[in-house]
C-alpha cells in the first residue's frame, strides 16, 4: 500500500471537497510568507506531506514545518507554531508579543566553517521563569524523504490527467515509504554540532529539536528514553518536541494543523543524550576472528 498524498500545495487531500486544483506554474509557499513553492519552482510537484496506512503524518517538504526566511514578516501559521513551541520550551502561559526569535543565525563551526540555526529562540526579558535554558537553538525536522518517490509522482500524474481528478484520486496509495533513518543521518552532524555551540557559548543556553512523530519514534528506538535523567523541572538543556497532526477537530479544507505533542517530549541534558547517541553496540568477537583472504585471495583463518 505505501503513503499517500496527505497535502498539495497546502491543501489536505482528505477532504471530499472543494476539488484540490492541478498547479503547473510557480504558485506561493502557503507556509512562508512572501515565498514561491520551491517545488513548484523546480519543476516538481507541490506535496507537503504524505500518510503511512496508519494515518501516521509524514512531512516531505523542507518548508512544511516552520520554514526560517530571515527578512520576511512571519505568517499566521508560523505564529501559531513557534508559540506553541515556546510554550513548552518557557512557560505555558507565555504570550506571542514576549516570544523572540532570529532566524538563519550564523553559528561559527571553526574559522573557515559557519552553520545556521533555524532559530534563536529567548523571550523579551530574556530570563526564563522556569527550570531550563533562557535562550535556545531552534531547530526543525518536522519529516524527510521517502523512497519509491517516482511511484507518488505517478499517482499525481495520474490525478492530473484524469477526467475526474478528486482528492479521493489524489490521495491514493502509492508504495513509496518515509525515510527516517536517512532524515536523522542527515541532521545528525548539525545536531550534535550546534547543540555543543549553545553549550560553549552561555551556561543557561540549550538546543531545542523539534521533529515529526515518526522522527521522534525513530530516535527513542535507538536511545532508551528512560535511561536519561528527566530534567523538565530542573536546569535541562536539550529537549526533543515531537509535532504531530491536531487531530482534536474533524478534517476542514485548508493545510493540516500541526501542535506539538504532549505525548513526546523529552527534556534532558544535552551531554548526556549524545553519550547515549554514540555509546551503542556490544563487543563482537566473532566479527574480528575466522576467515579471512590476503589480497592475492588466499584463505586464512585467525
Amino acid at each position: 500500500m505505501g503513503v499517500s498524498v496527505a497535502e498539495y500545495l497546502g491543501q489536505r487531500t482528505d477532504v471530499a471537497t472543494p476539488n484540490i486544483i492541478p498547479v503547473n506554474v510557480k504558485s506561493p509557499c502557503p507556509f512562508s510568507s512572501g515565498n514561491n513553492c520551491m517545488k513548484t519552482g523546480g519543476g516538481k510537484n507541490p506535496i507537503c506531506s504524505v500518510r503511512k496506512e496508519d494515518g501516521t503524518y509524514w512531512i516531505v517538504c523542507e518548508n512544511r514545518l516552520c520554514t526560517t526566511k530571515k527578512d520576511i514578516p512571519l505568517c499566521s501559521h508560523q505564529q501559531t507554531i513557534l508559540l506553541d513551541i515556546a510554550q513548552h520550551v518557557f512557560s505555558p502561559t507565555i504570550t506571542a508579543d514576549q516570544v523572540l526569535v532570529k532566524r538563519e543565525e550564523q553559528l561559527h563551526v571553526s574559522d573557515t566553517t559557519k552553520y545556521k540555526a533555524d532559530y534563536i529562540m529567548t523571550i523579551n526579558n530574556g530570563q526564563s521563569p522556569f527550570p531550563g535554558p533562557d535562550r535556545v537553538i531552534l531547530e526543525m525536522q518536522g519529516g524527510g524523504e521517502t523512497s519509491g518517490t517516482e511511484k507518488l509522482t505517478e499517482i499525481v500524474k495520474e490525478w492530473k490527467t484524469s477526467l475526474a481528478p478528486t482528492n479521493a484520486r489524489l490521495c491514493g496509495p502509492s508504495g513509496a515509504s518515509p525515510l527516517e533513518t536517512n532524515a536523522w543521518r542527515r541532521q545528525q552532524e548539525q545536531f550534535i554540532v550546534k547543540g555543543n555551540i549553545a553549550m560553549l557559548t552561555w551556561k543557561g543556553y540549550g538546543i531545542a529539536f523539534c521533529v515529526g512523530t515518526l522522527l521522534y519514534d525513530y530516535l527513542s528506538r535507538k536511545i532508551d528514553f528512560r535511561q536519561l535523567p528527566d530534567l523538565h523541572a530542573h536546569n535541562w538543556t536539550l529537549a526533543l518536541i515531537g509535532i504531530k497532526e491536531d487531530t482534536s477537530r474533524p478534517p476542514t479544507p485548508g493545510p493540516v494543523p500541526l501542535v506539538v505533542d504532549d505525548t513526546r517530549l523529552l527534556y534532558t541534558n544535552y551531554q548526556t543524550f549524545v553519550h547515549a547517541l554514540i555509546n551503542q553496540g556490544l563487543p563482537s568477537p566473532d566479527a574480528f576472528t575466522g576467515d579471512y583472504i590476503d589480497l592475492n585471495n588466499h584463505p586464512y583463518v585467525i
